[in-house]
């Protein structure tokens, strides 16, 4: 006899009752798999966000208590060549979306930097490259690049410097 005569050869009563326990069981393994480990990493996410948070109070005390110092705010009204040229990387990078490509920077001086980029876009990196030179006369003196891991994705190791004129 297979289950199917089986369950219609059941009484009305025992049928309903068979078909609410598989809608709970059902109902039990949607929410154990499904909705559960939701549940559990929003749950994490708002610990983390307020842990951030707290960090983040906890900053802005100690900024407040050793007041405004010498130099800030500068950044974002320096002109073109005023800027320290790891900090335009890290501000230009981040507005660019290309910070996480961003593996290693290491200044050369006052005037140069290299830098390496793994797995990063190749056309984003080429528009912020363009951008630094007509923006704030940084341009590249010297570049390699070998293919990343997916199509349109470069590794490269890049030498800025400013313009000196």
């Amino acid at each position: 006899m297979s289950p199917a005569d089986r369950f219609a050869s059941l009484a009305p009563r025992e049928r309903m009752l068979i078909l609410a326990a598989a809608a709970l069981g059902l109902f039990a393994l949607v929410f154990a798999l499904g909705i559960r480990p939701l549940l559990s990493s929003q749950r994490r996410m708002q610990e983390d966000l307020s842990e951030q948070r707290a960090v983040l109070a906890d900053i802005e005390r100690v900024a407040a208590r050793f007041g405004p110092q010498p130099g800030a705010g500068k950044q974002a009204t320096a002109r073109p060549g005023e800027e320290s040229l790891v900090l335009l990387v890290d501000r230009s990078t981040r507005a660019a979306g290309l910070a996480a490509y961003l593996k290693r920077n290491e200044p050369e001086g006052n005037t140069g930097i290299r830098l390496r980029f793994e797995d990063a876009p190749f056309d984003e990196l080429v528009g912020w490259l363009a951008r630094l030179q007509a923006e704030q006369g940084v341009g590249v003196v010297a570049a390699t690049a070998d293919p990343g891991q997916e199509p349109g994705r470069v590794t490269a190791n890049i030498q800025l410097a400013r313009s000196l004129h």
